[in-house]
């Protein structure tokens, strides 16, 4: 009896496999909680992309239509791919500066945005007689593994751009 109890504490055949089971589980999390780090960053980039794009492309002309502004924002369910576009809230504006510097809203557009009502830009960034567009997105992730993360995170970004061709981006009806 002693000398089988010898040879049990001697004998390394198995160990690996047991090192293996009791390892694996560690490992195949924290690989899946790597992956989900990714795509938790790869969302927050699309969104700040996402109303950089918006404000830059806003601020390139003079004036700027509603079928405009429709497609600058529908284009945004594109550029979210591949995440789902469900949660996206959008809202591009212009803001103007009046002669005392006082800062009032000219237009808004929006897309299912439920954020402030009145959009606002950085104490400074607008002088006297200066003009803004201010595109704000918010959007809610889902993380697809929910034991890691909170059920939802909320990435609210804000973009500002100065027009370039005039002091003004004009709306029109059409």
């Amino acid at each position: 009896m002693i000398r089988i109890l010898r040879e049990a504490a001697t004998d390394r055949r198995g160990a690996a496999a047991i090192e293996f089971a009791l390892i694996f589980p560690m490992i195949f999390m924290l690989n899946i909680a790597a992956a989900e780090a990714l795509q938790v960053y790869q969302a927050q980039r699309a969104v700040a992309h996402i109303a950089a794009t918006m404000a830059d492309i806003t601020a390139q002309g003079r004036t700027v239509t509603d079928a405009d502004l429709t497609d600058i924002l529908s284009a945004s369910t594109v550029m979210i791919h591949p995440f789902p576009s469900a949660s996206l809230q959008q809202r591009v504006s212009s803001l103007v500066a009046n002669g005392s510097g006082s800062v009032s809203l000219d237009w808004t557009a929006k897309r299912d945005y439920s954020g402030s009502d009145t959009p606002s830009v950085p104490s400074g960034y607008l002088a006297a007689n200066e003009s803004a567009i201010v595109a704000d997105v918010i959007y809610d992730y889902r993380p697809s593994f929910g034991f890691f993360l909170p059920d939802t995170i909320r990435f609210e970004r804000h973009a500002y751009a100065r027009p370039r061709l005039s002091t003004k981006v004009e709306k029109s009806a059409n």
